[in-house]
C-alpha cells in the first residue's frame, strides 16, 4: 500500500512539473511572437522603400542596358557602392498539369528515362510474410510484436 501511495505522489509531482514546463514554454512562445511582430512592423517600411528603389534602378538599368554594358560586351557593371548584373536564368521544368497524365504520356512515347523510380523496402509486406526470408540478411532484423514493450507515463498534461 505504501508503494502505491509513493507512486501516486511521484506521478502527481511529475504532472505538476510537466504543467509548469508547458506554461513556461507558452510564455516563451508568446514573447517570441511579440518580438517577431515588433521586428516585422519596424522592418516593413524599410522593405517597402527598398522595393521602390530596386524597381526604379531596374527600370533605369533595363532602359539603358546597351549603354551600361558597352553594347553587350560586359554582363555586369559596378556603379558606386553597388553592382548591376545581367544573368541568364537556368533552364527549369515546370509542371502545370496532372503528374500521372504526364508520366503516362512519357511512357507511351517510350521516354521512361525521364521517369524516376524510387526503390525502398516495404516493411509492411515483410511483416506480413516474415517466413519468406529464409536466410538472414545483414542489417535487416524482424522484431516480433510481443518481444518488447514500451512503458508510457501519461500525466494528462
Amino acid at each position: 500500500m505504501k508503494q502505491h501511495k509513493t507512486l501516486t505522489t511521484a506521478l502527481t509531482a511529475l504532472a505538476k512539473l510537466e504543467k509548469r514546463k508547458a506554461e513556461l514554454e507558452n510564455k516563451h512562445c508568446a514573447k517570441v511572437a511579440e518580438l517577431e511582430n515588433k521586428h516585422a512592423a519596424s522592418v516593413e517600411p524599410l522593405e517597402a522603400e527598398m522595393n521602390t528603389i530596386r524597381t526604379a534602378i531596374a527600370a533605369y538599368a533595363n532602359a539603358h542596358r546597351e549603354e551600361l554594358t558597352e553594347n553587350g560586351k560586359v554582363k555586369s557593371v559596378k556603379i558606386g557602392s553597388g553592382c548591376l548584373k545581367w544573368q541568364k536564368n537556368r533552364a527549369k521544368v515546370e509542371i502545370t498539369g496532372d503528374t500521372a497524365a504526364i508520366i503516362a504520356a512519357l511512357k507511351r512515347r517510350k521516354l521512361n528515362h525521364f521517369i524516376r523510380t524510387r526503390e525502398e523496402l516495404d516493411k509492411t509486406a515483410i511483416l506480413k510474410e516474415p517466413t519468406a526470408i529464409k536466410r538472414p540478411i545483414d542489417g535487416l532484423t524482424i522484431i516480433q510484436g510481443g518481444a518488447s514493450e514500451t512503458l508510457t507515463i501519461d500525466t494528462g498534461v
